[in-house]
């Protein structure tokens, strides 16, 4: 009779169900099998979120599709970029500045606000919902696809913290909040790492834009958190409650970057970083020094100066530098080549972008690209420069002024094939290509307000800079540039040899000869090439032109400001007395004699008021007066 009570209450507890706490609480296959189908759902869903994150840094869409993947990875992972802020692909900060800057493009504040929220909030409902190492997955995706590891780090604590006991409680949303603390500290410190090299220059007012979207991020992550944990809560934690909306996570950033920024605005931004990195400015120091120490010691005994050996590698690397030739093409032209190969792609899949002009500029720019080898030689450093157009880029030019004439990038490409045709000999072609820039864009009315109209202030908030921006086209060296080869043009046909010293030709034993305009002023041998070209045209319209363009290159000082003043003593009543004036107080200027230089500078402005060096002579004028006062100048790029 005593057995019968016991094995009564043995087997009313072994019936009683047990609490339902997660998705696995239910033991019956056909639960774990929809389980296992839905949480194989969030993680592709995610692994697309994981995939859009990186493809908005890189323009890559799997990221194990990278030909540099793990060397990403690995910086990534490495402390580096959060301490130093190095690397723009890493660090957070510099997550809303590069490719597409949430101060260019505040859209970016929403999309990057409601992506972050997805990246933290899935794998920690995930961890209270499913269990902890359901959420591995999630994490590995943040990691390894995303490119975002010590995001991944965090969000390992954070999903241990939300459920695992004893930090799991019994009020799941304080368990999420809880999740979510690691998240805001890595955020708060990640950012204050970076803020301030990143964003040091910019108005504290935009300084907001950088923090919105980590704001929205976590706000986001919180609603994220009390509807899915109620919908959970109504469905009785059946499996599901995470999917639909983890669809409109991942939907929502989507949909507001393709209507409102457009991926033609990606890619070219990757299109200018690339453009940037190619034909940034390189201290070659150090790695030249050790190629001569190395060249230096295999020489054989008996060696030779080191000074000689350093010199002999120099003018190789001089020539290595450009060289076109295989199979020691330079990294210049293969640079040049990827960039051409690149906006070409950017325009078969992008036709109607706004960005078309700038990414046929991009290529323009590069195609005419060469390396400074006077500064080179003086400094070791390695600079680029594309003032002197090279022809293969006439074709690209000619689509740039077709397509964008009243914009600045229509007004360079006018110059630039202003000065192509100059070369070629047609004057009359480059003069008319000039004279439609400068009415364009240096006459009355060429420069129109762009301001919004009064109570657009939403529309000033969302707008986006002009295509042309960050593009380094001064629109005032351009106009400078262009009124002194028009200027040049229209002083210098000589009664005897035409446009010959300036524009070049054959002579008339039919060999070739080179003109001014032939002449790159980068090159090591300009001054050299201008003082045979005085000789050989000494009493041409243009010896006035040549004998400024060498007293302007020459070296030192001293000798720059007496050829200078020889210049504008011979050649008052020519057409090169302007510059000369201009050249003269600036040189004064940096030799510190400022009451002479003011002197010649009221002396140009009462014998030329009406040349482009009077205007510049103003500008200069206003430097003077801005630091006499205290204050700080502004000015235009000179030329």
């Amino acid at each position: 009779m005593t057995d019968t009570p016991a094995n009564t209450t043995t087997v009313s507890t072994a019936t009683t169900p047990r609490p339902i706490a997660d998705v696995w609480s239910r033991s019956g296959s056909k639960y774990r099998v929809r389980a296992i189908l839905l949480l194989l759902v969030d993680i592709l869903l995610f692994g697309c979120v994981g995939s859009f994150a990186f493809w908005l840094r890189t323009g890559v869409r799997f990221a194990l599709a990278h030909d540099g993947y793990l060397d990403y990875l690995s910086y990534a992972f490495s402390t580096v970029p959060i301490i130093q802020n190095s690397d723009t692909r890493v660090s957070l900060g510099s997550l809303l500045l590069e490719p597409i800057s949430v101060q260019d493009v505040p859209m970016q504040i929403p999309i990057f606000g409601l992506l972050m929220a997805a990246l933290i909030a899935i794998p920690i409902l995930v961890a209270i919902l499913y269990r902890f190492w359901s959420s591995l997955p999630f994490i590995a995706i943040v990691a390894f696809l995303a490119v975002m590891p010590w995001l991944a780090v965090t969000l390992f604590f954070s999903c241990l913290l939300a459920s695992v006991p004893p930090f799991r409680t019994r009020f799941r949303f304080v368990s999420a909040l809880l999740g979510l603390v690691p998240a805001v500290i890595y955020l708060t410190l990640a950012w204050y790492g970076t803020s301030e090299e990143v964003t040091g220059e910019i108005d504290p007012i935009d300084r907001m834009k950088f923090i919105a979207p980590w704001v929205l991020a976590m706000v986001s992550a919180a609603a994220v958190f009390a509807l899915v944990l109620m919908i959970a809560k109504i469905v009785d934690y059946r499996p599901g409650a995470i999917a639909p909306l983890l669809a409109l996570m991942l939907g929502l950033p989507v949909l507001l970057f393709e209507t409102y920024v457009g991926r033609d605005e990606l890619y070219f931004r990757l299109l200018k970083s690339m453009f940037q990195g190619h034909f940034a400015d390189t201290n070659a120091a150090i790695d030249l020094n050790q190629a001569v120490r190395e060249a230096w010691h295999r020489h054989p005994h008996p060696r030779p100066s080191l000074e000689a050996v350093r010199e002999t590698v120099a003018t190789r690397w001089l020539f290595e530098l450009n060289a076109d030739i295989e199979p020691h093409r330079s990294a210049l032209v293969r640079h040049q080549q990827e960039m051409a190969d690149r906006v070409d792609w950017f325009l078969r899949y992008f036709p109607r972008s706004r960005y078309a002009v700038a990414a046929l500029v991009l290529k323009a720019r590069a195609l005419d690209m060469r390396v400074d080898p006077g500064e080179f030689r003086r400094t070791r450093w390695i600079r680029f420069y594309d003032e002197f157009p090279n022809s293969a880029s006439r074709e690209t030019w000619r689509l740039v002024s077709e397509n964008a004439r009243d914009s600045p990038l229509g007004a360079v490409a006018h110059l630039r094939l202003a000065q192509l045709d100059a070369r070629d000999g047609d004057v009359e072609r480059a003069l008319s290509r000039l004279d439609q820039l400068i009415v364009q864009h240096d006459g009355p009315g060429a420069h129109p307000s762009t301001s919004h109209p009064p109570g657009d202030a939403l529309l000033a908030v969302l707008s986006r800079d002009a295509p042309e921006a960050g593009l380094r086209l001064p629109l005032g060296r351009t106009l400078l540039i262009a009124h002194r080869l028009r200027d040049w043009l229209t002083s210098n046909r000589d009664p005897i040899h035409g446009y010959a010293p300036l524009c070049g030709g054959r002579s008339s034993q039919g060999e070739f000869r080179f003109g001014l305009l032939d002449l790159d002023p980068r090159s090591e041998f300009y001054a050299e090439n201008l003082e045979r070209l005085r000789d050989g045209y000494a009493y041409s319209q243009l010896a006035d032109n040549l004998c400024l363009e060498i007293a302007r290159v020459s070296s030192p000082l001293e000798r720059r400001i007496a050829l200078l003043a020889d210049c504008v003593d011979r050649f008052a009543d020519r057409d090169a007395a302007a510059e000369a004036l201009y050249r003269l107080a600036v040189a004064l200027r940096e030799d510190r004699r400022l009451s002479q230089s003011d002197e010649v500078l009221r002396r140009l402005l009462r014998e030329h008021p009406a040349s482009i060096w009077a205007k510049e002579a103003t500008l200069l004028q206003g430097v003077r007066t801005a630091w006499n006062d205290g204050s700080e100048p502004l000015t235009r790029e000179k030329g």
